[in-house]
């Protein structure tokens, strides 16, 4: 099993790709229907900017998935479960579970009302899918690097496609999440991302298959040997 921001074991229902995804979404910003449908079927329908995808891959990310009906279509295909459950401590939003084939969504946002979490689980699911891709057990800090890329392209979408969605957005998958993130990779400040994922990730190697390292996974890793005082 990988283990992620995003985590762990689930004893709730199911949802499959078993069924067509056929969800009508937002009334009047009130969510009617599953959640997971719902997040499912915004994902579906988002593509990615062209000056994002650009400016990810020259800082050194990796375009997992060109836009998000790939990614659907790929859950589909391997018929990867997604499901709410347990989770280790409430910081966790979401992981994957090769072992299981399933994606666990904290069970905190499984009865939510409102958008802005509602598509933040849809970017979640988005990186937890670039997880799933490689159909390994092993990560590093490229591969979280190319992950936490694919939700922030994924946040920006839909930050476009529905205006003001996020503001005053204050749910951890939010704050500390996708919104954190997004902000991350698209400012000019390298050094505050270097500083993020080496907090959370710097003890990984700096490549796996399928996640050749960058000059960026270089640099995290310098930097949380220096700041561990590892020579």
């Amino acid at each position: 099993m990988k283990i992620y921001p995003y985590q762990v074991k689930i004893h709730h229902a199911e949802h499959s790709f078993g069924k067509k995804i056929d969800t009508n979404l937002f009334n009047q910003f009130i969510i009617q229907k599953d959640v997971i449908k719902c997040a499912l079927d915004e994902l579906d329908k988002i593509s990615f900017n062209e000056k994002d995808i650009k400016k990810l891959t020259a800082l050194g990310a990796k375009v997992i998935f060109k836009n998000g009906k790939e990614a659907v279509n790929f859950a589909k295909e391997k018929n990867i479960k997604i499901n709410f459950g347990e989770v280790e401590n409430d910081d966790i939003h979401a992981q994957w579970a090769k072992n299981q084939n399933k994606i666990i969504l904290n069970k905190k946002y499984q009865n939510s009302d409102k958008i802005s979490e509602i598509l933040a689980i849809a970017a979640s699911i988005l990186h937890e899918l670039s997880h799933a891709k490689d159909n390994d057990s092993i990560s590093s800090i490229q591969e979280e690097i190319d992950c936490l890329g694919m939700n922030s392209l994924a946040y920006n979408a839909f930050s476009k496609k529905y205006k003001n969605v996020f503001c005053g957005g204050v749910s951890k998958i939010i704050k500390d999440g996708v919104e954190l993130y997004a902000n991350l990779y698209f400012s000019d400040n390298k050094e505050n991302l270097i500083k993020r994922i080496s907090k959370k990730y710097g003890n990984l190697s700096t490549n796996s298959p399928n996640h050749e390292e960058t000059e960026l996974a270089k640099e995290i890793k310098e930097y949380y040997q220096k700041s561990k005082n590892i020579i």
